[in-house]
This record gives structure tokens, C-alpha cells and sequence, in this order.
């Protein structure tokens, strides 16, 4: 059992109100039927409430209660679907909203914490200040608002230290809470709604950002789901909400919690947590023995009588408009990224490490592989294999960096393209600035260390200009599952159905001619097929020295490209097709996440 009584806050959090120029009016926030059906499932039947602006709402309950699909449906990211309907009636200042088109207007603060690693608390609130503020204010004004939250949220201390995530150090749990919330009031919302925001914290750093959201009251209405509260945080709150397979069980003040139960006969007892006494009440009956005992909450007739009004939520009325033009969020996008590069050790070793190790490793299995002579089949094969392997090699190389990294950027992606920070395009964009040189240097290097060891004979910047090809067309496979997928875990077991069957199409292990007609379509989609036909050419090409030391070292060369359609013509024609894969996966990859953006289960 908890003791109630509320200990006082050691540390001193500003007193003053979090309210900068403040120009948003703050308003109330009401809801009524709200029901949600997946399937066959009911998620949320009849569900309603109101928020007053100065009140901090909790809503509460066991798992699988239905508390984070309510704030989803209320801060608009959940929407009727195939297979899903979603509706029931949302008044902001008692003017009824879809929250679908509205939600721009509401600051949701995920509960896990989608922020970039290696920025600062002060960077990454000047990022989100400067593409989602007016353009009308200045450089100065922006900078004194970021600076004033930065104090009220009591994050000066930290303000230029990353914030960190499982490999890189950085802040606390609780200061990364406090950016984050930080990063969504910047704009001044009409509403906060929070998603467990003490989840993960300990005791205390759960109590002061309580506290904190306490002050932010006064400015806007708050709603947060919250799980197993300490007596101390709980009686922090205005307001509480109880749900039970997706019902309201109980919707009121925290301090008539006690009596409204006493009144039905359930006593509460002396020194015992107020919350864990109703969660234990709430799971301690069947579904049937609550409705008999009449333990639910009844609708009030205003909810009843609005029945009429309710309306499906529609995930099309939807608008991600943001306030900061194209080329401003492409500019600011890039600079962000670009030094999340140089700050990135690891990652940024691991890139070059694992490009330094495997290509020492197949130039000295396959040392002067292309200086022997052609003439003799294995020495042949052994020719063919190294440039195969190579190639592969640029694959891969490429490909790996964004299939570990890309999971952890997604649901940050996603959080700030729904709040209007910048456009899908702008960040693929940017995204592309900082891979074509990272990729260029990449190849470079392994072609260094391959090249000379393997003594491979053809034009050396061709080589690196097709693995450079070759490599951002893999990186956007791979971004483009990474897209589709929601972690490393999926990301991992579901590449090797996109890399494999490249490696199987790429000429190397069966000629294109031997693969039967019903699935030789497939290598037209692999980007490694028209490279490694490029690399060919350009190795075993009829004018390449080791092609002509003799006749049957130029026949193997021809039987080559000829088993394989390659042909001087098609040069230009395997350029094109890898710039098109190359663009076409990039393009799913935009599409696919702004499917996602759309509706959030």
C-alpha cells in the first residue's frame, strides 16, 4: 500500500507559467460516442468526457482497457478504414472538429521517445521551432522562445548534451520526457495529449513532470493515459477517467474518486492508493457482475442527446501542412542530417570498418585473380567470382547501414511529418544529399583495396561510379523496407527476400539464359543484375588486355556476355534501369510511410 500524502518537489521547477507570446486562445475539449470497431472487435463503445483548459486529465486502466485507442481516436490517429470504423462527436471551444483534419492543432507526445540521438535538447527544439512557427518571426524571437522553454521545462542544464538512445549516452529518461514535450508545445498548442509519459521514469522523475504538465495547464487542456500512478502523482492530477473494455468505468474530479465509491459501497480503505483500489475493483469481477451491480458509469443525457451528431472519422479530410517553405525544411533537414553523420561514431566506423575488413578479405582470397590468364577455365571462373563478389559486396556494404538505422529514424519521420514539420519529399530528399557522398567515398575506398589486390583490368572509375549506382540503388531497397516494417527485428528477417534473389539473378551462379521463362522477369527488378552486367563489360570487354592474350581467353570473354545479353548498346540501357530502380524504390519507400502516416493502430 502507497502512503497519500503528497511529499514536497526537492527540486525547484520554475514557478512561472510556460506561456511565451502566447496568441492561441485555450479552450476545452469535449468528446461523446466515441466508438471504435476493428473487425469484429468493439475497441471503445460510447466513450465520452470534457478536459477543461488549468485541468490535467488521466485516463486509466488495465491492459487491453481501450485507454491508448481513446487518445488515439481524440488526437485524430486513428481513422475508418477497410476493415475499421471510427466515429462519435469532438468540440474544441464547443465548435465540433474532426479530429482526423484537427489534429495539426494537438501536440501528441508518443511514449516512446522518437527523438534524433545525436542532437541536443536545444537543437532539436530550434529544429521543430523554425519549421513549424510563422515565418513572419525572426531569428532573434525564435531563439529567446526556445531559450524561455528551455528554462521553464528545467532542461538548461542539459540543453547542449545529446540526448542520447541504448548506445550512444546521453540525458535521463526524464529530461528526454521533457524534450519531448517540449519539441510539441513549441507551438503553442490547443491541446496536449500525452501517451504513459511516465513510463520508464522512476518515482520522482515521474512526480515533477506531473508537476510540470500541472503548470502547463493553464495554457491548454491535458490528457494523458497513464499506468499504475503512486499516490503522489496520482492526486496531482484535475481529473481521472477508468475504462473497462473500452467503457468509461468511472469519469470525474480525483477528490469525489472516494466518495462516489463509498456512495455505491465499495469503501476505499485508510492509507491505500485511491488508484490501485479502483483498478483492483475494476478486475476483481467479471464483465457481467459489474453491468448487474451497476459499477459502469451511466452517459449523462447531454452525451445521450448527441447522438444524432456523431460522425465517422475519415482519415481523408486529413492535412500535413507545414509552415515553412520547401527548400527551408530541405536546408534544415540536411544540416541535421549531416551532422548527425559526423557525430555518429559508431556507426560511422561501423560503415567504414565492415568496407575496410571485407574488401582486404576478398582482395586476398582472390589476390592477382585478373592478372592470370583467361585462357584457362579456373583461373577464369576465379576472375569472374572476385568481380562477382565485389559487386555484391557494394551491395551490401551500402544497404546494411540503412537497414540498422533507418527502424529507429521511422516513428520520428512520422511524428513530425503528421505535426506539419516538413514534407515527406523534403526529407527523402535530404536524406539523398547525405548518402551520395557517403556512398561515393565509400566505393572509392573498397575499390582501392579490390582493385589493386584482385588486379582487375577494366577502367577503374567505372567501377566506382557503377558501385556508387549500384550502392543507392540498394540503400533505397533498403529504406524502402524500412519503410514498410516497424524495427530492426522485422527489417533483419525480412531483407534477405529482397538482397537474395538479386545475388541468384545476378548471372553470376546460373546465366540469365538457364532461368526459366515464368520467373526470368524477376531480374529486371534487381539492381545488381545491370550492374554486374556493366562490371562485366567493362571488364571483359573484347579490347581489355587479359581478353586478348589469347583466342580462347577472348572466347571465354565473349561466351561471358553473351550468355548473359550483355552488349555494348545496352550500356546506356542498364545506366537507365538502375537510376529507375533507384528512384522508383525511393518514390514506395515516400508512398508506403505516408500510408502509415495516415492512421496509427
Amino acid at each position: 500500500m502507497n502512503n497519500i500524502a503528497v511529499s514536497v518537489d526537492p527540486m525547484s521547477l520554475p514557478t512561472s507559467d510556460i506561456a511565451i507570446n502566447r496568441k492561441r486562445e485555450a479552450k476545452d475539449v469535449t468528446w461523446s460516442n466515441i466508438n471504435f470497431v476493428a473487425g469484429k472487435s468493439k475497441v471503445l463503445t460510447d466513450c465520452w468526457g470534457e478536459v477543461k483548459v488549468g485541468q490535467v486529465c488521466a485516463i486509466l486502466g488495465p491492459s487491453g482497457a481501450g485507454k491508448s485507442s481513446l487518445l488515439n481516436v481524440l488526437a485524430g490517429r486513428s481513422s475508418s478504414a477497410s476493415g475499421v470504423e471510427v466515429s462519435g462527436t469532438m468540440k474544441v471551444g464547443g465548435k465540433e472538429v474532426n479530429p482526423v483534419s484537427y489534429r495539426k492543432h494537438i501536440a501528441y507526445v508518443m511514449q516512446d521517445d522518437s527523438m534524433l540521438a545525436t542532437t541536443t535538447p536545444r537543437e532539436a527544439l530550434r529544429f521543430s521551432a523554425n519549421l513549424r512557427l510563422p515565418s513572419t518571426l525572426t531569428q532573434q524571437q525564435i531563439h529567446d522562445r526556445v531559450e524561455t522553454l528551455l528554462e521553464e521545462l528545467g532542461l538548461l542544464e542539459c540543453a547542449d548534451v545529446y540526448i542520447g538512445n541504448a548506445v550512444l549516452k546521453g540525458i535521463s529518461g526524464g529530461q528526454r520526457k521533457r524534450t519531448s514535450v517540449g519539441i510539441e508545445i513549441i507551438t503553442e498548442p490547443t491541446l496536449l495529449f500525452l501517451d504513459e509519459p511516465t513510463s520508464g521514469l522512476d518515482s520522482f522523475s515521474a512526480f515533477n513532470l506531473v508537476k510540470l504538465l500541472n503548470k502547463m495547464s493553464a495554457n491548454c487542456a491535458i490528457l494523458c493515459t497513464i499506468h499504475q500512478p503512486s499516490s503522489e502523482v496520482f492526486f496531482l492530477f484535475n481529473k481521472v477517467i477508468y475504462m473497462k473494455d473500452g467503457r468509461i468505468f468511472y469519469q470525474g474530479l480525483v477528490e469525489d474518486l472516494i466518495e462516489h465509491y463509498a456512495h455505491l459501497g465499495y469503501d476505499c480503505p485508510e492509507n491505500y492508493n485511491p488508484s490501485d483500489f479502483v483498478m483492483d475493483l475494476c478486475q476483481s469481477m467479471p464483465i457481467a457482475e459489474l453491468e448487474a451491480k451497476q459499477l459502469f458509469m451511466i452517459p449523462p443525457d447531454t452525451v445521450t442527446s448527441e447522438k444524432q451528431s456523431t460522425q465517422n472519422y475519415d482519415s481523408t479530410v486529413m492535412s500535413f501542412t507545414s509552415e515553412s517553405s520547401f527548400f527551408k525544411q530541405l536546408y534544415a533537414l540536411t544540416g541535421r542530417n549531416f551532422i548527425d553523420v559526423r557525430r555518429d561514431y559508431p556507426a560511422l566506423l561501423g560503415r567504414f570498418g565492415v568496407t575496410t575488413i571485407l574488401s582486404l578479405l576478398y582482395g586476398l582470397i582472390f589476390m592477382n585473380a585478373g592478372r592470370r590468364d583467361n585462357a584457362d577455365t579456373d583461373n577464369f571462373n576465379s576472375h569472374v567470382g572476385a568481380l562477382s563478389m565485389v559487386s555484391i559486396l557494394s551491395m551490401f556494404g551500402t544497404a546494411q547501414s540503412v537497414l540498422l538505422t533507418f527502424p529507429f529514424e521511422r516513428p520520428m519521420i512520422l511524428r513530425e511529418y503528421v505535426t506539419g514539420t516538413y514534407e515527406m519529399g523534403a526529407y527523402f530528399i535530404s536524406k539523398l544529399f547525405v548518402e551520395l557522398p557517403l556512398c561515393f567515398l565509400q566505393m572509392i575506398y573498397s575499390y582501392i583495396l579490390t582493385y589493386f589486390f584482385i588486379g582487375l583490368r577494366g577502367n577503374y572509375i567505372y567501377f566506382v561510379l557503377t558501385g556508387w549506382i549500384l550502392g543507392l540503388t540498394s540503400n533505397s531497397l533498403a529504406m524502402m523496407l524500412g519503410c514498410a516494417v516497424p524495427d530492426v527485428k522485422s527489417v533483419t528477417e525480412l531483407s534477405p527476400l529482397l538482397f537474395v534473389p538479386q545475388i541468384l539473378f545476378g548471372g553470376f551462379f546460373i546465366r540469365t539464359t538457364q532461368i526459366p521463362l515464368v520467373l526470368r522477369w524477376a531480374n529486371y527488378l534487381c539492381g545488381l543484375k545491370y550492374a554486374m552486367n556493366l562490371q562485366f563489360f567493362n571488364e571483359f570487354h573484347e579490347s581489355i588486355a587479359s581478353c586478348e592474350d589469347s583466342e580462347q581467353a577472348a572466347e571465354n570473354c565473349a561466351q561471358l556476355l553473351e550468355k548473359n545479353d550483355i552488349s555494348s548498346t545496352g550500356v546506356g540501357l542498364y545506366i537507365m534501369a538502375l537510376i529507375i530502380l533507384f528512384v522508383g524504390y525511393r518514390f514506395l519507400g515516400i508512398m508506403i510511410l505516408y500510408q502509415k502516416a495516415k492512421r496509427f493502430y
